[in-house]
């Protein structure tokens, strides 16, 4: 499956589990794929504001997170694991009405742990960057087990 459409289906699964994601992320919008990549866009809104009137420090957070588990998706996992560190350095802020480019790739996929790195972008100008791992153990057991049942 190529990897644009893999990703789209990941990022559908979970959009329809609900929760956070769904509720701050629904308009994520995934523009590219390659192997191990991806590259998403998000129109700040009203609700990604902070008190102050910038882009709040926790969507960029959340987008880190999520940045990085559809880049190990990129890696043709459906399962992503489970986050045992993010870490995210705040370059720079967004606004209202910005365009946020996501950047986000994976760059190693272990037995145990996957890393990534994310960028978040207004234009030229870098909002944050950000470092994220996850535990992938039981997610390569959990895509073995859908290949073999057909599902990935």
């Amino acid at each position: 499956m190529a990897a644009l459409q893999h990703v789209k289906r990941v990022w559908t699964n979970f959009l329809s589990q609900g929760g956070y994601d769904a509720h701050a992320l629904s308009g994520l919008k995934l523009v590219s794929a390659t192997k191990g990549s991806c590259l998403c866009e998000l129109d700040v809104a009203p609700q990604h504001l902070n008190r102050l009137g910038g882009c709040h420090g926790g969507l960029l957070s959340t987008i880190v997170d999520v940045g990085g588990s559809l880049a190990i998706a990129a890696e043709d996992m459906h399962a992503t694991g489970v986050s045992t560190d993010l870490n995210v350095s705040f370059v720079s802020g967004a606004k209202l009405g910005d365009k946020l480019s996501i950047n986000s790739r994976c760059d190693k996929v272990g037995g145990t742990l996957a890393y990534t790195t994310v960028e978040i972008s207004v234009g030229d100008k870098v909002v944050a960057l950000g470092r994220h791992t996850k535990f992938v153990r039981l997610a390569h057991k959990a895509n073995k087990e859908m290949k073999l049942d057909g599902e990935a």
